[in-house]
């Protein structure tokens, strides 16, 4: 299907056509911002009989009969090429910061559309073009030392809906701390991409100031408002509020990706969920590694067999951190969920998750935490630690402008 609007282009353009291919999309328009800035939206509605759709989305442009060159300087619905969910759409293209000083009678625009029909298991971003591709499995040089994965790309692992145990079970070795982390029943409604590793230095110095760092260790020392602000992003809990602060890490990432996709820290729900996924839609339990391996506790319990395959811990770490992947990773291919550094979540730490009593005995949908705390949640355990803080249940209430050295992060995309 290929459909046509015009309209006049002061300055830098001085006519303008808009083509789309693909069945996906219809109704596309083209509107100069007025008084002229440069700016123009580019409106469009994509439609799929999916529940959950998501469609790779192109801009091209090109001077008559030349050459197509895609389009930059996009901010919006498909400006990294991907767009999740069906509906109306929009993206705003800078014209005169693409072409400063170009003055045609006969630009166009092609609108190129696909919807992507298999539900990658895997959403790779590009760190270098912002743009996605997809695979439905990893390889050997995915979690290579050094690898592309861990410097110039980003992967996101998907994460089905289901439910959950969540928590510690009162029968659990060192169940001590139940109080804190009593077993209850989530469901996660939406499903959901986490990234396969803790975001990296050199994942960090690309998204952050644009810097070609090649570093493969876990970024540390962010605190939780300078990861979402302490403005903005200071009002969560809500599902329907993800807002951050424009000058934070996210406010700066999302900007990049054309603040289209809600790209956050999980949850703590999220997060354990993550953890505990087997993949098929049953999850680890009680008195487990998140491979499914059971405890192996000896020598006072500061040292376990079974975690040392998954976790850089105080038994083996030599007392630091270590590059991602390089530890056996959990069984939907997620790694360092034990230990090596401490990640931030989006929740208020509260006892018992923010739930009365009445609530931990049912099932509770998209848990948000605490509605107020003295400190962000953080999960893992850390290079540092002892068994006790690898457990999947194990949490804990820094300061939300905590900087220490075993502090690190991954994220979420949420499809919501």
């Amino acid at each position: 299907m290929t459909m046509i609007s015009r309209l006049k282009i002061l300055l830098a353009l001085t006519a303008f056509s808009s083509l789309c291919f693909g069945s996906s999309a219809v109704s596309v328009s083209c509107h100069q911002r007025w008084p002229w800035n440069g700016k123009v939206d580019i409106d469009y509605v994509l439609q799929s009989s999916a529940a959950e759709p998501m469609f790779n989305v192109i801009f091209y442009g090109k001077i008559g009969d030349g050459e197509s060159i895609r389009l930059t300087n996009l901010n919006g619905d498909g400006s990294s090429g991907l767009v999740v969910g069906a509906g109306e759409k929009r993206v705003t293209w800078d014209a005169s910061a693409q072409f400063p000083s170009t003055s045609s009678d006969n630009f166009k625009v092609a609108l190129a559309v696909e919807e992507i029909v298999e539900d990658p298991e895997y959403m790779i971003l590009n760190l270098d073009d912002w743009t996605f591709s997809y695979a439905n499995s990893t390889n050997q040089t995915t979690i290579a030392v050094g690898s592309d994965s861990k410097i110039s790309e980003m992967w996101f692992r998907k994460i089905e809906p289901g439910t959950f145990m969540m928590g510690c079970a009162t029968n659990e070795w060192d169940s001590s701390t139940a109080a804190n982390e009593p077993l209850h029943s989530v469901e996660i409604s939406k499903k959901f991409y986490i990234s396969i590793f803790e975001t990296t230095e050199a994942q960090y110095d690309r998204i952050a100031s644009d810097t070609q760092g090649v570093s493969c260790l876990p970024k540390t020392r962010m605190s939780y408002d300078a990861l979402r602000g302490a403005a903005a992003g200071a009002t969560w809990p809500s599902q329907t509020d993800h807002r951050v602060d424009s000058d934070s890490f996210l406010g700066v990432f999302r900007a990049k990706l054309g603040n289209a996709l809600v790209i956050d820290l999980p949850t703590e729900a999220q997060w354990e969920m993550a953890c505990r996924s087997k993949g098929d839609g049953t999850f680890i339990g009680a008195g487990c590694w998140n491979d499914g391996s059971p405890y192996a506790l000896y020598n006072n319990k500061t040292k376990d067999d079974n975690l040392a395959n998954l976790a850089w811990y105080s038994g083996n770490s030599g007392s630091a951190m270590h590059e991602v992947g390089l530890k056996k990773p959990n069984l939907v291919g997620l790694y360092d969920m034990h230990g090596n550094v401490w990640e931030w979540c989006v929740d208020w730490f509260a006892n018992s998750y923010g739930l009365s009593r009445q609530q931990l005995s049912q099932t509770t949908v998209d848990p948000v935490g605490g509605s107020s705390g003295s400190g962000r949640c953080r999960r893992a355990g850390s290079y540092s630690g002892n068994p006790t803080d690898m457990r999947i249940s194990s949490r804990r209430a820094p300061m939300n402008g905590s900087t220490y050295a075993d502090y690190g992060f991954r994220l979420v995309i949420n499809m919501f």
